[in-house]
């Protein structure tokens, strides 16, 4: 009996540190926009993932245009930041319109040398030496 509580509260605490463990750091750079979309299984996920991490709602949204992502995708996408007061009293969220969704897609299509300059051509190949 003895063991098998121990054993409890072992399991217990090993589980709550995992759970407090920090996360990896989301890279919200324009290539580390750019992978993450274009490597999404998920796109809404994806999207709320950046967000939360820090990335500007228009920069992603031009990002995924400039990668060719499709615009009725987009469309159907959630933009939105939650914030919270100082106080953590107040919740919010602010989501972009969806005319704010297409005119910052439209700059990711018209200029798309501005958001991707590193992958503008596409994904970067690993440049191993065979």
């Amino acid at each position: 009996m003895k063991t098998t509580v121990m054993g409890l509260v072992l399991m217990s605490v090993l589980s709550m540190g995992q759970a407090q463990s920090p996360k990896a750091a989301v890279d919200t750079s324009l290539d580390g926009i750019f992978i993450a979309l274009t490597s999404s299984t998920d796109l809404q996920a994806t999207v709320d993932m950046l967000i939360a991490q820090g990335a500007n709602q228009r920069t992603v949204i031009a990002i995924a245009a400039a990668a060719g992502i499709a615009e009725s995708k987009v469309q159907n996408l959630q933009v939105c930041v939650n914030t919270v007061s100082a106080d953590v009293k107040v919740l919010g969220v602010t989501c972009l319109l969806p005319r704010s969704v297409m005119t910052a897609y439209a700059a990711g299509m018209s200029d798309p040398l501005n958001f991707l300059p590193a992958t503008a051509a596409g994904k970067r190949l690993d440049t191993k030496a065979d």
